[in-house]
C-alpha cells in the first residue's frame, strides 16, 4: 500500500509491504531528499500507524 502527503516544498510517500517496517520517502520534483525506515514491534502496529498517521 502507498499514501503521499503533500507540502509546498516537498511530498511524503509512504510505503508498506506487509511487514512490521513503514517506508518514507521525501521527495521535492523528481528528487529524493530524505528516506526514513518506521519500525514497529509488530505488523500490527505498523499497519495501525499506517492507517492512521499517514493521511
Amino acid at each position: 500500500m502507498k499514501k503521499h502527503v503533500s507540502y509546498p516544498q516537498y511530498y511524503d510517500f509512504f510505503e508498506y509491504h506487509g511487514s512490521a517496517q513503514i517506508v518514507r520517502i521525501r521527495k521535492q520534483g523528481k528528487r529524493i531528499l530524505r528516506k526514513d525506515w518506521l519500525s514497529f514491534n509488530t505488523v500490527e502496529e505498523a499497519l495501525d500507524y499506517f492507517n492512521s498517521g499517514c493521511s
